[in-house]
């Protein structure tokens, strides 16, 4: 075999790249930053609020393109209400039907559930979803 072998995108980056989509054509939506990964610093929390983290508890996959994982949501925001209203938003984004392609199906797995942070304190809430996607190779 010559060449690369192509490797699909992982399903967490299918996410952001839909989510990021779906919310730009939304302007009625308070800007969400969203990202797979929090902040660098001593406390690790997200650099702004609000925030949305995306990553994965579970994946599995039939080579080379389908491929199904539960994605955890977390939002970072002002208050418990509001980062529980911006999850309870993104899930229906995400979960409405059709699924926003490339994803093939989407379903809530857990309702948003808030607290706090231990280690910054910033109320969260968190939720997950379970995708399933036709990955592409780019």
């Amino acid at each position: 075999m010559t060449g690369p072998v192509p490797v699909p995108v992982d399903v967490v980056e299918l996410v952001v790249r839909v989510l990021r989509r779906l919310l730009a054509e939304h302007p009625d939506t308070v800007t969400i930053k969203v990202s797979t990964e929090t902040g660098r610093g001593h406390d690790g929390g997200p650099p702004s609020l609000p925030w949305l983290l995306i990553t994965e508890d579970t994946h599995t996959w039939a080579w080379p393109a389908l491929q199904r994982s539960v994605v955890r949501l977390t939002c970072w925001h002002r208050t418990d209400h509001a980062a529980k209203a911006t999850l309870n938003h993104v899930m229906g984004l995400l979960c409405a039907r059709p699924a926003p392609a490339p994803l093939l199906h989407t379903e809530p797995v857990s309702a948003p559930l808030t607290g706090d942070d231990p280690y910054t304190r910033a109320p969260l809430a968190t939720a997950a979803i379970a995708v399933h996607a036709r990955t592409p190779t780019t």
